[in-house]
């Protein structure tokens, strides 16, 4: 018997939830508030993009809206990535993730050949270097190189972005000085040779 599992994965374009062996919506649900409970405010502010692994109707998907916008702060692509296969159109690469509770200040270094989540601030004269993907659940105001294997679909996120500079592949940027503050977390990503910076949160 298939034990009922719920991950969550992240993109670009926001969060995935990956269920296999739910039978029905409702213990899809249950499990997705358990998880969430858990996690605290970890995903708050975060967007949701996409459900793998469980069919869902346009009615179930509006229960889930009201439930991760409102009582988690978490808003819901529309429209939302549905498929019924956990695996169909999955292309997210795994690769092992250090957590770093604690803010990284100037003068120091980090580096790792996997993805980099800090919760905290990365202050400016600190750097840190990721094979992977980088999330900081605060501000960014360092250095910040991720793909550093040649990983070119890598990003970066943050709650502010801030950086003196981001470096994705062999794609650099530095960030301008006159450049007004976020509204709210954001994301850097290359595409087509040049680095792009967008809003986390969903276009409704």
């Amino acid at each position: 018997m298939q034990e009922n599992t719920l991950e969550f994965k992240g993109r670009r374009e926001g969060l995935f939830a990956v269920a296999k062996g739910f039978k029905d919506f409702t213990g899809f649900l249950k499990e997705m508030e358990n998880k969430l409970d858990v996690a605290g405010d970890f995903f708050c502010g975060a967007c949701l993009a996409g459900v793998y692994g469980i069919n869902i109707t346009k009615d179930q998907e509006e229960v889930l809206r009201d439930l991760l916008e409102d009582k988690y702060n978490i808003s819901v692509r529309n429209p939302l990535v549905k498929r019924n296969n956990s695996d169909q159109g999955l292309d997210m690469e795994e690769a092992p993730t250090r957590f770093v509770q604690s803010t990284i200040r100037s003068g120091q270094k980090m580096s790792y050949h996997g993805n980099i989540i800090v919760l905290g601030d990365v202050n400016a004269g600190a750097e840190i270097e990721a094979g992977g993907n980088i999330v900081v659940f605060g501000t960014l105001r360092g250095v910040a190189k991720a793909g550093t294997n040649g990983y070119c679909k890598a990003f970066i996120a943050a709650m502010s972005l801030r950086p003196t500079q981001l470096k994705i592949g062999e794609i650099a940027a530095r960030w301008p000085e006159n450049i007004s503050e976020p509204s709210g977390p954001e994301t850097a990503y290359v595409e087509d040779g040049k680095m792009y910076v967008k809003p986390i949160f969903c276009t409704k």
